[in-house]
């Protein structure tokens, strides 16, 4: 005889099969929980009074890409190294639960803690990260994984001494993170000389940076949401996110965004950028290969923005 069981958050047991619903997320497979109060790493973790301890854990507990969910219960907290956290099996969604200062908490507590991605098809979501250490390099390194959704999170640095340099940084061969999807975080950065958002370090394709939000105290010259160096991606879209950036008077490079890939294929477009660089009003660097549509900008605190690059009036 099959039972069913309604589990906290909307989570429904019946003997094998579990279904979780997270927004538009459901999954069939196993439904691992975590609990840095109550859990331990010996229990099984799949019953949400027998948690796991650590989110590596429950991880490692998950079969490849067999829709398993790791759900990490409210008020989890998490100190992150640079192995602590290691998301290497394929197929494997990370699910914070909570509002507000009761959802998931990671701090990163040295330069080089990181959380890294090594398995394919794999997300976060829903969680709340802390840097709390000088210059941590990156809050997410994608190794060798395509298809790595980050949906949804909140990130912010205790001070401006202590905090991320970026948030994800991919690596350093062409097409390792091929399917990128970074949609709806949140980035509040107090440190005035990070790198940018989303630095992307080969070309890659199906890239998709949406809905995003970045609040920073930056006053060097880079750029501040994506950095492309001179990488090509496509089939890119980068669209609706917000900038705000204290910036610097006549910046060099875009502030936004840089690149100069010969053979980048995107769009650009509805992004909301400002910085107090009235001098060049630079948004992007010039030779990206992307196609830009209505993004506006402004330099002026309580002006409305405009649109830049500018509009092209050629007939």
């Amino acid at each position: 005889m099959i039972t069913k069981m309604r589990l906290p958050n909307g989570i429904i047991n019946s003997n094998s099969q579990h279904l979780i619903g997270a927004g538009e997320l459901f999954t069939t497979g196993t439904v691992f929980y975590v609990d840095s109060v109550t859990g331990s790493n010996g229990n099984k973790g799949t019953d949400p009074k027998l948690p796991f301890a650590t989110v590596d854990a429950a991880i490692s507990a998950c079969t490849a890409n067999k829709g398993d969910t790791v759900v990490v219960m409210p008020g989890h907290a998490e100190t992150v190294t640079a192995t602590s956290i290691a998301l290497d099996v394929a197929g494997v969604t990370i699910v914070g639960y909570g509002n507000g200062l009761k959802r998931p908490a990671f701090t990163f507590g040295a330069a080089a803690a990181t959380i890294t991605v090594t398995g394919a098809n794999c997300g976060w979501s829903g969680c709340h990260f802390i840097g709390n250490f000088l210059d941590v390099a990156s809050a997410f390194t994608l190794g060798a994984a395509k298809d790595f959704s980050l949906i949804n999170n909140t990130f912010v640095d205790n001070s401006s001494a202590l905090g991320f340099l970026s948030i994800v940084v991919t690596n350093a061969t062409a097409n390792a993170a091929d399917g990128l999807t970074v949609v709806g975080n949140e980035w509040t950065g107090l440190d005035v000389s990070p790198n940018a958002f989303v630095s992307i370090l080969e070309a890659n394709k199906r890239i998709t940076i949406t809905d995003n939000y970045v609040f920073s105290a930056a006053t060097n010259d880079v750029g501040h949401f994506i950095t492309l160096a001179a990488f090509n991606i496509l089939s890119a879209k980068i669209q609706r996110n917000v900038l705000i950036v204290t910036g610097s008077t006549g910046a060099t490079v875009g502030i936004f965004l840089t690149g100069s890939g010969t053979a980048s294929l995107g769009v650009v477009s509805d992004n909301f950028i400002s910085s107090l660089d009235t001098t060049t009003e630079l948004i992007a660097t010039a030779g990206t290969g992307l196609d830009f549509f209505r993004n506006e900008y402004t330099g002026v605190a309580d002006k409305s923005g405009y649109i830049l690059p500018a509009i092209d009036s050629a007939a």
